[in-house]
């Protein structure tokens, strides 16, 4: 994953991201307790993220799906929480043989189209998408 600069167009607005990360079977006990230490790191430096939390979606025989459910304040929270020190070494640790396949990301935001752009291009490196809202609000914090 890029690592993205700082968001030139900023959204005040409460946003939703779901990574779902795909886990080698045997690896599994080393993923969840980095899970716990990756969690503690980012309630004790992250102020803008409001939640953090980690379930299993699925598995078979070769792999886990795990899903970060992670509520932003906002855009700038989200660049901030990628541009943390303790996220880039996580996710490094991650991609050394931990998952068996490109992180999926779900944003869900209401954001314009240069705001997506932006992020596509800052989040090449995973399997990014954009959730349809067809009926919803975001706050404004």
């Amino acid at each position: 994953m890029t690592t993205p600069s700082s968001a030139p167009i900023s959204d005040n607005r409460i946003l939703v991201l779901e990574a779902f990360e795909h886990v080698r079977n045997d690896r599994v006990q080393q993923y969840l307790e980095m899970g716990q230490v990756i969690d503690d790191l980012v309630r004790e430096k992250e102020s803008g993220m409001l939640v953090h939390a980690l379930t299993r979606c699925s598995g078979d025989e070769t792999e886990t799906i795990f899903r970060w459910l992670e509520v932003f304040e906002n855009s700038d929270a989200l660049a901030f929480h990628l541009n943390s020190d303790h996220v880039i070494e996580h996710v490094a640790k991650l991609n050394a043989g931990i998952l068996s396949a490109v992180t999926d990301l779900v944003i869900c935001a209401d954001w314009d189209e240069p705001l997506k752009t932006y992020w596509q291009a800052q989040l090449a490196d995973a399997n990014l998408s954009f959730a349809p809202v067809y009926s919803g609000f975001y706050l404004e914090r």
